[in-house]
């Protein structure tokens, strides 16, 4: 934050950290009610925020949701920000130095009746209003001496002011908790060269029982309760590290603090929606402070989404204290019925309602086959020979009202019934933003075989399309389809050459890149994520087509941009990996690093060297627990990525995913005769003896041409 004044250029100009000596962005000198529109229809609420964009003086905004219909509110020459919503929207409280001191404003919501509200010779900032609308509390202060810089409590008008801190150190940013009892804001050393002193503190709304709720040797700042009273999100990092601030959420006594921005950017003034369900914040390059836009996110922290696009500055943002008007996730229709020999059927779902906001929502495919066999005839569609399981979300941007999903069908050649199966929407996310009807959708295959004929899996194209599908979870692109069908065809007459060519491309699959980096990551992840006592593999079919699914979309290796995607669905899936329960039940967060280390390399099966070991405690930096979640998931990602348990897990995945690839079920299910790991253990064996060799263990033979996988598309 900061404290600027133009005829001042000798003070520093921050009052506190995180955007100058922090955050790394200099200031080039400074100069209840809900609305209504037409016939008495709600509005959306609005952001308000502070901008450099008139020619680098800094004024006040305020735009919609999705970042349109920005307006100007201020037109001062001097310098105008920070700007804080009244609990009632009806006024805008911020700073202005536009009476040759720094003081406090108030407006009207759209800019009418700029009133000063504090007159001293100090420097007073960062208004909050309080709960109720009836006080502000502020930040006052010498610029020339930073360490007297204290919070202080007024009433709307900037009567009763009252001091309510009184130490040797900065004090700032103050934010009220929901009930009005509580402030919390950032306090520190009494130097601004001391950035990292700053820790986050609650005291009483009249200044007692201040408590410390971070101890950290990064900085910790910019705090700002939920609307829930149940958390509270603030900035922190290395202030001394160029790009080292990211934004946190921890419970409102200071536990399970968790990091929400993963960025090489720095990422600052976070504020919450009215309902707790979005953050909106700043995020820029220290280098250029024109760089510096807005954001929102989910409060989780995905989902980010740019409301700004200029050569100018805009932080400070303050989402207007009212309910977002409702918006609605559903499918655009109760039911589907796509041709089988539709490569893919196509599922539309719809946002409708108010949409300048963001929103996400799960979605997840399901039928009523249980373990009946494919040549088995009746109206349940099943994921093991009729459709691919899909299982994953959707996030929609700003503005957005439509997504699509592709659920991959298969063109079998039984003269069969029509067939169906469910889509089912949940967990929607999003300031308000909820589950529309249809939220389930039948989808019925209409059959096209007038009689049964042969197996198609003969054909080559219909045997490599199968295969992206089983184990890349996509579409051929067209030269990979091309390529691995040649392969095939490039035999000619020539059985035994068909036979070899067909084992090949096969396995090429299973050792291709793509799946090596998506589906076999997956499996590594789970491997050095939990113990498998009795278990001989790590994870379970539902468990892993899910996530392979995740951690793949959108990636075709050798396309422009694939590199940069798979990156960063690894972030984001090592991320939501390690928030799960089972992983938080596995490993507390009141695990030292070093336990936490020793644990996964333990779980992976590995012993790692002193410096791997080291690395990867490191990476929390030195705190004495596990609590940094970003930090959990960069570990856990070092440990799956060791090449000694990608070695030595190798053959296991291999026979592994035969039995998830090829019959889409685990080891131990239906038909399986033993109902056990038996054929697993089989199969691991001979793949051992023959040192990995698929071919001369007929591994790779054996699979494909089984009754099993033969009849899921035909006799």
């Amino acid at each position: 934050m900061i404290f600027a004044f133009q005829n001042n250029s000798h003070i520093l100009r921050i009052l506190l950290v995180l955007v100058c000596a922090s955050a790394g962005i200099a200031v080039t000198g400074v100069n209840a009610f809900a609305q209504k529109g037409p016939q008495g229809i709600s509005l959306p609420p609005r952001i308000v925020f502070g901008s450099s964009r008139n020619n680098g003086n800094h004024d006040i905004f305020t735009m919609d949701l999705d970042g349109s219909n920005q307006t100007r509110l201020t037109t001062s020459l001097a310098y105008d920000d920070q700007p804080k919503w009244s609990p009632d929207s009806s006024k805008i409280a911020f700073m202005s130095g536009r009476d040759g001191n720094l003081e406090i404003y108030t407006m009207n919501a759209d800019g009418s009746s700029q009133t000063r509200i504090t007159n001293n010779f100090a420097a007073d900032g960062f208004p909050a209003w309080s709960p109720n609308g009836t006080k502000i509390a502020f930040v006052r202060g010498d610029l020339d001496n930073p360490s007297t810089f204290e919070i202080y409590v007024m009433d709307a008008n900037g009567s009763n002011q009252v001091r309510l801190t009184t130490d040797s150190v900065i004090d700032g940013v103050p934010s009220w908790s929901p009930d009005g009892t509580k402030i919390v804001f950032m306090s520190g050393g009494s130097s601004v060269f001391d950035p990292n002193a700053f820790e986050i503190y609650r005291i009483d709304a009249d200044g007692n029982n201040r408590t410390r709720l971070t101890n950290n040797t990064v900085v910790d700042g910019q705090p700002s309760y939920s609307p829930d009273g149940t958390k509270i999100v603030f900035g922190s990092g290395n202030a001394l590290s160029p790009n080292g601030i990211e934004i946190y959420v921890m419970n409102a006594d200071g536990s399970n603090r968790i990091q929400l921005t993963n960025n090489v950017e720095t990422d600052g003034f976070p504020a919450w929606s009215f309902d707790g369900a979005n953050i909106v914040f700043a995020s820029g390059s220290v280098a250029d402070e024109t760089t510096v836009e807005l954001f929102v996110m989910n409060a989780n922290g995905t989902n980010p989404a740019k409301l700004t696009t200029n050569s100018n500055l805009d932080w400070f943002p303050d989402w207007q204290r009212i309910p977002t008007p409702p918006s609605q996730i559903q499918f655009n229709a109760a039911s589907y019925t796509p041709a089988e020999d539709h490569s893919s059927a196509a599922i539309t779902v719809t946002r409708t309602g108010n949409t300048t906001g963001m929103a996400s929502v799960n979605y997840a495919t399901s039928d009523t086959a249980g373990e009946s066999n494919c040549n088995v005839l009746g109206s349940a569609a099943s994921s093991r020979c009729d459709y691919q399981i899909t299982v994953g979300t959707l996030n929609f941007a700003p503005g957005e009202t439509s997504k699509t999903i592709d659920v991959f069908l298969v063109d079998d050649s039984y003269d069969e019934t029509n067939e169906a199966f469910t889509m089912t929407l949940s967990n929607v996310r999003g300031s308000g933003a909820g589950l529309g009807l249809p939220s389930t959708t039948t989808v019925t295959i209409t059959d096209n075989d007038a009689s049964t004929t042969a197996n198609p899996i003969g054909n080559p194209n219909f045997f490599v399309r199968q295969h992206y599908i089983d184990f890349l979870n996509r579409e051929p692109d067209v030269t990979g389809l091309a390529f691995w069908v040649n392969q095939i065809t490039s035999c000619g007459s020539d059985a035994q050459c068909v036979e070899i060519r067909r084992i090949n491309v096969s396995a090429a699959f299973f050792l291709s890149i793509e799946f090596q980096e998506t589906g076999y990551l997956v499996y590594r992840f789970y491997k050095a994520g939990h113990a498998t006592i009795g278990m001989p593999v790590p994870v379970r079919y539902a468990e892993f087509i899910a996530d392979t699914q995740q951690i793949g979309q959108g990636v075709v290796i050798g396309q422009p941009g694939a590199g940069q995607r798979l990156e960063s669905n690894k972030q984001a899936f090592a991320l939501d990996f390690v928030l799960r329960l089972r992983f938080i039940q596995d490993h507390p967060i009141s695990d030292t690093p070093a336990a936490f280390v020793d644990e996964l390399y333990l779980n992976a099966g590995v012993t790692p060297s002193a410096a791997e070991r080291t690395a990867a405690i490191n990476e929390f930096g030195g705190a004495p627990n596990t609590v940094d979640t970003r930090a959990r998931a960069r570990v856990l990602r070092r440990v799956a990525d060791n090449p000694t348990l990608n070695q030595q897990e190798l053959n296991k995945a291999f026979v592994l995913m035969e039995y998830f690839g090829y019959l889409r079920r685990n080891p131990f299910d239906p038909p399986e005769p033993t109902l056990n790991y038996d054929g697993y253990n089989f199969w691991l064996n001979k793949l051992n003896q023959f040192n990995g060799n698929f071919v001369n263990a007929e591994m790779v033979k054996a699979f494909i041409v089984s009754d099993e996988y033969r009849h899921r598309f035909g006799p």
